[in-house]
């Protein structure tokens, strides 16, 4: 009787064993899968762009959100992992030529993160101009190589790479202030995206430019070596700039009457702008080489100003560099 009840108690504890064995834990959750990607998109591309999407996976097949870490305004949607080109970056391949952030994968409970980087690719921004930009780029070229038959062309644009200060040589009537001042305020305008500007200043000692307002004869004593130059021809006014290296030094301009017109053409060569061929129809651009009392800088040529002073236009560009340049800038501020 004793050896049959040993042997249905070892029998009991054998069957327990086999029971604990068998459970398992379907609570165990896994961290989602990503890795470093790549992915490439070509410069200046606009907002919205989509730069492709990054690849994530869950052994237990959770539903995935992603986020997105960078300095750069990179988009990515939460839901899908798709990433895109947001308002506030602009892609350049002349200052960078990769991004990198960092992404990371939420499956409700685990997070994993991997790093991502963004080549950009370098494309022709002329081509991809509008007609109206390429006009612009055109007309830059024109007028800041003195591209005009009236003018000697030049194999690079030069300008000022520091302020002008002017000083008025001699007697000026008020209205003939006046209308300098005008002009002056007119260009400054147009240069403010730049660290050029023009102001009047009371000695000659710390003038870098004169303006002399008088008849052609008056200038042999004012400006003995411009007067050599145009005492045989037939001019209302004429400008002079020396340079140094690829950056206009001092300027000597003379105007025979009050007119702003006359006031703005002169000052606009002092500035380093050729001739303008944009003469024909109702409204002649004031730097065309006949003017009249009317004429004004035409828009397409405020804009050439604004451009050629902008602060990341170097000056000693010839014609490829002013093209590759200008047409980056323009995209750039798109």
């Amino acid at each position: 009787m004793k050896k049959l009840i040993f042997l249905f108690v070892i029998t009991l504890i054998v069957s327990c064993s086999n029971d604990t064995d068998d459970i398992k834990d379907d609570n165990i959750n896994s961290a989602p899968s990503i890795t470093s990607q790549q992915f490439q998109i070509a410069e200046h591309a606009p907002t919205g762009t989509v730069i492709g999407t990054i690849q994530a996976s869950d052994s237990n097949n959770d539903e995935l959100s992603y986020t997105l870490e960078s300095t750069q305004d990179i988009l990515i949607n939460e839901t899908t992992g798709e990433l895109s080109i947001g308002d506030g970056l602009k892609l350049d391949y002349e200052t960078g030529t990769t991004l990198n952030f960092t992404v990371s994968v939420f499956d409700g409970a685990t997070i994993s993160d991997a790093d991502i980087s963004l080549t950009i690719s370098n494309i022709n921004e002329f081509d991809v101009l509008n007609e109206s930009q390429k006009e612009l780029v055109e007309h830059f070229k024109h007028l800041t190589l003195f591209q005009d038959p009236t003018s000697s062309t030049q194999d690079v644009m030069r300008k000022w790479d520091e302020p002008m200060k002017l000083y008025l040589v001699g007697n000026f009537p008020q209205a003939t202030r006046t209308m300098v001042e005008e002009v002056i305020a007119n260009y400054n305008m147009l240069t403010a995206s730049g660290n050029f500007n023009i102001s009047l200043v009371a000695t000659e000692s710390e003038s870098s430019a004169q303006l002399f307002f008088g008849t052609k004869a008056e200038t042999e004593n004012v400006f003995p070596n411009m007067y050599e130059q145009i005492k045989d021809l037939t001019l209302d006014g004429y400008a002079i700039s020396s340079f140094s290296g690829n950056s206009y030094r001092s300027a000597e301009i003379w105007i025979s009457s009050q007119t702003g017109a006359l006031f703005t053409h002169e000052m606009g060569h002092a500035l380093g702008i050729g001739h303008s061929n944009l003469c024909a129809g109702e409204n002649p651009s004031a730097m065309c080489s006949t003017i009249s009392p009317n004429n004004q800088l035409l828009g397409i040529e405020q804009n050439v100003i604004s451009y050629f002073y902008n602060e990341d236009m170097p000056t000693g560009l010839n014609e490829q560099q002013i093209e590759h340049s200008l047409s980056n800038l323009i995209l750039m501020e798109e």
